[in-house]
């Protein structure tokens, strides 16, 4: 039998070879683990924060809010200025799955949202974006057209619509100068919205959201959002009264037109007392809805004539110079109306006094240098209230000699012509002795010519400041134009309190300036400012541009006026200025104190000052036309006679139909009422006349050559000199007989 053979394994024992190559793989492993490690204590502990954002970032979608941008009110809490809900498109391209829905998107939305095309499309490449602005700040019906054509095409994923505000200017430009504007991301640029923009623009608020990897919204299960609530901004009570601003601005534009004011026009009304503004006008100006437009259109005219750098240099000048708020900004010499202060001077030192007497013979010699008197032959003997009244110049040249470089730089300081005014408004000018005589600069030509407002420059906000306190006893208030502040429930969080900044004369001195002031309105070269029942006291002023003038060699002008009133009591202060006027007559009180006079006389009784008629302007006072329609003739002819109104009866009927002027309707005193008493002839007309230049005789024999009636402003004591300006009925025009036509006189005194 044979024997059986078994396997056998054999197992070799390691080699030194195979020893190495192990302990090489082990220490490779080894490293990468290390490497690994090490990578993963870098990114979790090092660049943690790098990688936490990038998560953040991809997982997470934090979109900020706008806050509501607080309202601007005017005193009467009437809106000036406020913020609407519209809605900004977002766009997320990572989210858009294909080609063909990026091309959908362009094709559709660049026709329903107004934007260009081809830029829509290269943002729906944008693969990496989870935030693109479509559009910013649609109003509703656009939104809701928008958020249909999402529904529809089940783009919810892609797009986000989401609210914001826009700034609307209610009363288009009323006031715009003082309000400024803002921007497309409701930033303040100008005006108060820049200037109190902490205080207006609110805390921006968030909305975190929860993204998968992809970008896209998560399952509703797992869907997060969280809203992180912003601030609504405060808002302002400004001490600006609308209806006096209109009122401001109303009479100025007509003013800039009719006089061709290259340099357009200011308007100020203050309260004496507080230094509160109630108007703060500028014309020509701009509507904050549209800034960008500019609204002179003699300069639209020649801009669209220019191209390329020129156009758009152009077009930038014209805006800056159309935002510019002229009362605070620009500087102007104040020519006679400085007078008041030179006045108050003299009165306050006791160099002079009403009664003393100067002798004018048409200028006075300075050193080598001859001086004259706006009056070529001069005004001949007459005392210091005279002199401002016909506003002689050499007698106020020898007050300002008399005081002295010292004592007259102390009152110009003292009246705060050496700083800004403290004004709570942008761009206020920065006010440098480059712009005025200092003290160890006043000679005793530079005393002499400063004396009566000239070869020195001022702010229409400093001189209005001034001219109050002349008016209230001799306190330099602090002008300002934010009364309250309140947060966004209504609540006031500030209110302004008036701030004296120190008295500059006496209250005696006051009221002795103020009485010489008011003779100056009633008879004197401001009598153009004349208002039946408010005794207005104020100086005209006519100042040369000196250092423009000669540089390019123009005779241009400021024709201005300032005052107050009521004189005895003073209230409410005003200042007109207009800028390069180009009418024959230039002077302040032919230009400038009209438009005084129409907007206090229409400001003053609504802000709740009483009138107070001299006998005289009662007799004058115009009359509320009686209702005599269906009644008998004779009936109507004794009521109108009580009524000391004339009346013309038109027809053989004997019943009243009609009546012109209507019941009601105001009409002079000794006016003539026309009763109509036939149906045929109701049809009667006559024709306006041209009033124009006609005296106030030559106006009333031409109404009651063409039977009408006429209605007469502007006239003060001396009705004989002055001249009619303007008509409400336009000449050549068809009217029934007995219509009253309202006309403007004005004094074509030629005095500075």
């Amino acid at each position: 039998m044979a024997k059986s053979v078994k396997n056998k394994v054999t197992t070799k024992a390691p080699t030194r070879q195979m020893w190495r190559r192990s302990i090489i793989v082990l220490a490779l492993m080894l490293c990468f683990c290390i490497g690994v490690l090490g990578k993963l204590s870098v990114i979790q502990i090092a660049e943690a924060d790098y990688w936490r954002e990038k998560a953040v970032q991809q997982q997470m979608s934090d979109n900020v809010t706008s806050p509501k941008r607080g309202t601007i009110y005017d005193s009467k809490m009437t809106v000036l200025a406020q913020s609407a809900t519209v809605w900004t498109v977002i766009m997320s391209p990572n989210s858009i799955k294909n080609q063909e829905t990026r091309v959908k998107i362009a094709d559709d939305l660049s026709k329903l949202l107004e934007v260009d095309r081809e830029k829509l499309y290269k943002k729906t490449l944008k693969k990496n974006s989870q935030y693109e602005i479509v559009k910013a700040k649609i109003e509703y019906p656009l939104r809701v057209a928008l958020s249909e054509w999402i529904q529809d095409h089940k783009l919810e994923g892609v797009f986000r619509i989401i609210e914001d505000y826009k700034r609307y200017y209610p009363l288009s430009s009323l006031a715009s100068s003082v309000l400024g504007f803002t921007g497309t991301d409701n930033n303040g640029l100008y005006g108060l919205e820049a200037y109190y923009e902490k205080t207006l623009a609110g805390k921006p608020g968030r909305i975190v959201t929860a993204k998968n990897g992809w970008g896209d919204d998560l399952d509703v299960k797992l869907r997060f959002e969280k809203a992180i609530d912003g601030q609504d901004g405060n808002s302002l009570v400004l001490t600006i009264d609308s209806a006096v601003q209109y009122y401001a601005e109303k009479y100025l534009e007509i003013a800039v037109k009719e006089t061709g004011s290259t340099n357009r026009g200011s308007v100020i009304v203050m309260d004496v007392d507080t230094g509160a503004i109630i108007a703060m006008a500028t014309k020509g100006d701009f509507d904050p809805n549209q800034p960008m437009t500019v609204t002179n259109p003699d300069l639209q005219t020649k801009i669209a004539l220019l191209s390329g750098d020129e156009r758009s240099a152009a077009l930038k000048k014209a805006r800056e110079e159309q935002w510019v708020n002229k009362p605070i900004a620009d500087f102007y010499d104040p020519g006679s109306v400085f007078k008041t202060f030179t006045a108050s001077m003299g009165i306050e030192e006791g160099t002079v006094n009403e009664n003393t007497r100067f002798f004018c013979r048409g200028g006075l010699k300075v050193n080598d240098r001859y001086i004259r008197c706006h009056k070529p032959g001069g005004h001949g003997s007459l005392n210091f209230a005279e002199a401002i009244s016909s506003s002689c110049n050499p007698a106020f040249m020898e007050v300002g000699q008399k005081l002295g470089g010292k004592l007259f730089y102390k009152y110009f300081n003292g009246f705060g012509f050496t700083e800004r005014t403290g004004i709570d408004m942008l761009s206020e000018s920065k006010v440098t002795d480059l712009l005025y005589f200092d003290e160890g600069e006043l000679n005793l030509l530079n005393l002499s010519v400063s004396s009566f407002g000239q070869n020195f420059k001022v702010t229409p906000i400093q001189m209005i400041a001034a001219m109050s306190a002349v008016a209230n006893g001799g306190k330099l208030m602090q002008p300002y134009v934010v009364q309250q502040v309140l947060d966004s429930n209504g609540n006031v969080i500030s209110n302004t309190d008036p701030i004296i900044k120190r008295q500059v004369i006496s209250e005696s001195t006051s009221n002795r300036v103020n009485k010489m002031l008011a003779d100056s309105v009633n008879g004197g070269g401001a009598k153009n400012a004349y208002i039946p029942g408010y005794r207005m006291a104020g100086k005209t002023g006519t100042s040369d541009k000196t250092d423009q003038n000669v540089k390019n060699k123009t005779k241009d002008v400021v024709a201005s006026f300032s005052g107050f009133a009521p004189a005895d009591d003073p209230r409410y202060a005003i200042l007109v200025m207009l800028d390069e006027p180009q009418t024959t007559i230039r002077f302040g009180g032919t230009l400038a104190a009209p438009v005084a006079q129409k907007v206090m006389a229409e400001a003053l009784p609504y802000l709740g000052v009483e009138p107070s008629y001299t006998e005289e302007e009662k007799a004058a006072m115009d009359r509320s036309t009686p209702n005599v329609t269906n009644k008998k003739v004779s009936v109507a002819q004794t009521m109108l006679k009580n009524s000391d109104l004339k009346y013309q009866v038109v027809g053989s009927g004997e019943t009243v139909i009609k009546q012109v002027p209507e019941k009601g309707e105001s009409i002079p005193r000794y006016g003539t009422v026309v009763l109509y008493t036939e149906e045929g002839k109701l049809s009667q007309t006559t024709t306006i006349p041209d009033f124009k230049g006609m005296t106030m005789a030559q106006a009333n024999v031409a109404a009651a050559n063409h039977k009408i009636n006429i209605q007469m402003s502007g006239l003060g004591t001396d009705s004989g000199e002055a001249k009619a300006s303007g008509q409400s009925v336009e000449a050549g025009k068809k009217v029934p007989l007995g219509t009253v036509v309202k006309i403007s006189f004005v004094y074509e005194d030629r005095i500075e």
